[in-house]
């Protein structure tokens, strides 16, 4: 075996790996980077926050940029799963739309500024850039097909293409509820209110939508 396989055997263990002490390792970084900020957070910083030795995290991973990626992929998942939170085949579009909207906000709120970092993050660093623009457009690709649906398309009338519309949408919920991280229950839950309210008039619902909300809340 080369070097070169060796090393990269190494790295694929370290990937896969899902134990504890892994975990802990991300949640001490992740707390770390939203403290100090990438650029004044070291191995050390972090191996002393987790109370672990430098071979401990050398053994999970191979350097910070690696942690940051493994924390980055952690919230993208976790952006992902705000779009499952409500079944869309039994669902109206309003429901889909508050539900969703809700979810993928309190993931935001949860990350902090986490989420304002892998944004500067993206912008110089390739692998970073490469997996917050893949979650984007994958968050953006399935809310527009779901706007597309013959189904839904019954349901609203939209004041601009869907594609536009879940563009602003999307950026402006997270760049908004990246702001209010910090904020109080009240100023966030009011956000998302305010949120889904500019949603619902830019997705345009039908009164027939209307009609099936009301006879739901009854």
């Amino acid at each position: 075996m080369t070097t070169s396989e060796a090393q990269e055997r190494a790295r694929s263990a370290r990937k896969d790996s899902t134990g504890p002490r892994r975990g802990e390792l991300l949640d001490a970084a992740a707390r770390c980077f939203a403290e100090a900020g990438y650029d004044q957070t070291s191995v050390e910083t972090i191996t002393t926050r987790a109370r672990v030795s430098r071979a401990t995290f050398y053994a999970y991973f191979s350097s910070k940029d690696e942690v940051l990626g493994a924390i980055t992929e952690r919230v993208c998942a976790q952006f992902l799963a705000a779009q499952l939170v409500v079944d869309v085949e039994v669902s109206t579009a309003a429901e889909v739309i508050g539900a969703t909207t809700r979810a993928f906000a309190e993931a935001v709120f949860a990350n902090g500024a986490l989420v304002t970092l892998i944004e500067h993050r993206a912008g110089i660093d390739p692998v970073i850039g490469a997996q917050w623009s893949q979650v984007r457009t994958r968050l953006r690709t399935r809310f527009t097909a779901f706007l597309e649906r013959p189904r839904v398309r019954g349901e609203i009338d939209p004041c601009a293409p869907p594609a536009r519309i879940v563009e602003a949408l999307s950026d402006a919920l997270l760049i908004g509820a990246s702001r209010l991280a910090g904020a109080g229950h009240d100023r966030r839950e009011q956000f998302v209110t305010d949120h889904i309210a500019i949603a619902e008039r830019l997705i345009g619902f039908t009164g027939r939508t209307r009609t099936s909300e009301s006879r739901t809340s009854e």
